[in-house]
């Protein structure tokens, strides 16, 4: 071993304090590191066992997927991992600059300097990495466990989909993963040591030696307004120790500026998190929309899209449709389970298009189209078929006889996050050509018109079409029976067993081959599958922002110590001048105060900002507005104050056994 490394290895093992948090950081962001690319090699088995080696026709998907989630995790533990190791090599450096300035006098290069950093940042990661990898192998592992608790949960539900799936998530010890993990977490604390170690090495021999690594005060005549008038609210608010704490901060910056960013991170994922969260509630509502209803029997035919070679416009195939008249019959035969009401609903909402005159649109449709000015419109049809007697109500109610058809003139939309209500044709609408995808068309009466008030609540859905119909019988792509059975298990049972009658599988057969999915379920049981995965990906960035925190707080309380520790001749000069040591205590806790101020003032606002960002795609989808997530930051900055204050008092009390006069002969004085 050379003399550098050497002098490198006697500092690592002279400062046991920032050691011990240089190896924390160090631990935390490998084991973060190798817990994302373990969960890759994890997830990519998982793919591989449902759709082969080459994930099928939606590799690139799939593939992006798992891909681009790592890749912004990773680099998020890479920014934090370098903003936090860098500043414990910056302050070590600080330390050390006499030290660099007499190995220059005797002939140390530049070049020798940084590689004194470098060694000191290898014996780090010798003893941090493999203990990071072992920690993130672990997490991993737990971190499957739980993962698996939540797909336990979905696969309880599967019979809700229209393919039998079964998930699970098993433990993989990836090698690859492991050297990929180990490679970046080098690179990382190489170039966390490499940045502060080529700014001391082109300090001068003189300046190394007199310690010009030291902070200085310079005298500025030119003080702006504001941090007069700022140093004066603070010394009433505060007294003389909070004018004091702001002049530490602006003289010290390059001290608390790690510290900020770090917290800065934490209160951004935070206020994200809690954004997302908030979101996740609004989509539940939407989901669930209102019906007293508890179990759905449910027929879909299977669809493939195709562009239609005569017109060149897609068109949906259906290999096994089912009729109203087959639909009406199994609603009857479900009803004699306990005569329970039964509501059996067909729907068919990809076959036509209308195209209607503008005349017959309202002022609200125009603008909802935003295409005002032309002379007809192509609208979205969707065909509605009701059993007999739920069909018979909605003619009674809309003062017609049996065979008539209905148009539903009502439009829910999505008008930037927020849901609207329109009436969008007028009354004079009384026929409507539907087209199909291969040029055929056909004309349809209209005997009567439902407005919203008017509509059964079973027809109310998230998004609809712009054209609904009620027709007496049509062929349609599925149909829904619903009920509010008093025996459930039993209902499910017998209901299982009514559409294994009519509609006969093969066993293990596939949704396409066998042309069409039925199937029985608990009608919240929709809503429980969204929960699910939604839940399990934003408890999974909890804990990600979690242990991402604990990394940013090695660096608080690596820098609060330091800085108390380095501080020692400073604060024995105040309390040999009258300073009692509690006005100290107050001076450091109203530094930590300004300082988790300065990155809550910074964070939350990009936080917000992000939330907003995130939100525009999704309110472009569902009618979600946008909230400030007021809670999630309030709970994030009284957090972080009070970490940051814990650790400040922790740090102070090494004060209190201080010997002034020999702190201040330490000092050179």
């Amino acid at each position: 071993m050379n003399v550098i490394a050497k002098l490198s290895l006697s500092q690592v093992k002279k400062n046991k304090s920032r050691t011990f948090w240089a190896i924390a950081a160090i631990v935390l962001a490998t084991a973060l590191t190798t817990c994302v690319c373990s969960l890759v090699a994890s997830g990519n088995v998982m793919l591989v066992s449902f759709l082969g080696e080459d994930y099928g026709m939606y590799a690139g998907a799939y593939k992006s997927l798992l891909l681009i989630p790592a890749f912004f995790l990773g680099a998020i533990i890479f920014v934090m991992a370098v903003v936090v190791i860098s500043n414990v090599f910056r302050i070590s450096a600080g330390e050390r600059i006499s030290q660099f300035g007499t190995l220059k006098c005797v002939g140390a290069t530049g070049r020798q300097i940084i590689k004194s950093v470098l060694y000191e940042s290898i014996f780090l990661s010798v003893l941090g990495i493999p203990i990071g990898i072992l920690a993130g192998l672990c997490l991993t592992r737990g971190g499957v466990g739980v993962i698996n608790l939540f797909l336990d949960e979905l696969n309880a539900l599967s019979h809700i989909m229209i393919k039998d799936i079964y998930f699970e998530l098993k433990f993989v010890i990836s090698w690859p993963s492991i050297l990929i993990s180990a490679f970046i977490s080098l690179i990382t604390v190489s170039i966390s040591a490499w940045l502060p170690a080529r700014k001391a090495a082109k300090s001068s021999a003189i300046d190394s030696v007199r310690g010009s690594g030291e902070v200085r005060i310079r005298k500025d005549g030119k003080r702006k307004g504001i941090n007069r008038l700022t140093d004066s609210l603070i010394q009433k608010t505060f007294g003389f120790e909070g004018v004091l704490a702001k002049k530490n901060i602006s003289r010290n910056k390059r001290n608390f500026k790690a510290t900020v960013i770090t917290l800065m991170i934490g209160i951004i994922m935070f206020i994200v998190l809690g954004s997302l969260n908030g979101l996740a509630g609004g989509l539940e509502k939407i989901l669930y929309y209102a019906t007293s209803h508890t179990v759905t029997a449910d027929y879909q035919s299977a669809r493939t899209r195709r562009v239609n070679e005569n017109t060149g416009r897609w068109e949906s195939i259906y290999p096994a449709p089912i009729d109203s008249t087959l639909g009406n019959s199994i609603t009857k035969e479900l009803e004699k389970y306990d005569g329970g009401d039964v509501y059996g609903m067909g729907q068919d909402y990809d076959t036509y298009v209308a195209k209607l005159p503008a005349a017959y649109l309202s002022a609200d449709m125009l603008r909802v189209n935003e295409l005002a000015g032309q002379d007809s419109y192509e609208l979205d049809v969707e065909i509605i078929v009701l059993d007999d007697q739920h069909y018979r109500e909605v003619c009674k109610r809309a003062g017609v006889s049996e065979g008539a058809v209905i148009l539903l003139n009502h439009l829910s939309y999505n008008d930037k996050g927020y849901l609207k209500d329109i009436t969008p044709y007028s009354g004079q609408l009384k026929r409507i050509r539907l087209f199909t995808a291969d040029g055929g068309s056909r004309e349809v009466e209209i005997q009567a018109q439902l407005s919203k008030d008017e509509i059964p609540t079973e027809l109310f859905y998230p998004k609809t079409n712009p054209v609904r119909l009620i027709v007496p019988d049509a062929t349609v792509r599925g149909y829904s029976w619903m009920n509010a059975p008093r025996d459930t298990t039993g209902y499910i049972e017998y209901a299982n067993s009514v559409l294994a009658e009519h509609f006969p599988n093969q066993e293990n057969a596939d949704y396409m081959e066998s042309g069409f999915s039925a199937r029985v379920y608990m009608t919240r049981d929709y809503v429980r599958v969204m929960n699910i995965a939604i839940v399990l990906v934003i408890d999974f960035l909890y804990c990600f922002t979690v242990f991402l925190m604990l990394i940013g707080f090695t660096n608080v309380v690596s820098t609060l110590s330091t800085n108390v520790l380095m501080r020692a001749r400073e604060f024995a000069v105040l309390m040999s001048i009258g300073m009692t040591l509690e006005g100290l205590e107050k001076m450091l806790a109203l530094e930590s105060i300004l300082c988790s101020l300065r990155a809550i003032i910074l964070g939350a606002p990009i936080g917000l900002a992000l939330t907003y960002l995130i939100n525009l795609p999704i309110r472009s989808m569902f009618p979600i507005p946008y909230r400030i997530p007021a809670g999630p930051m309030l709970i994030c900055s009284a957090a972080v104050l009070v970490i940051t204050l814990v650790i400040t008092k922790a740090a102070t009390l090494k004060l209190r056994n201080q010997n002034l006069i020999e702190t201040i002969r330490a000092g050179g004085i």
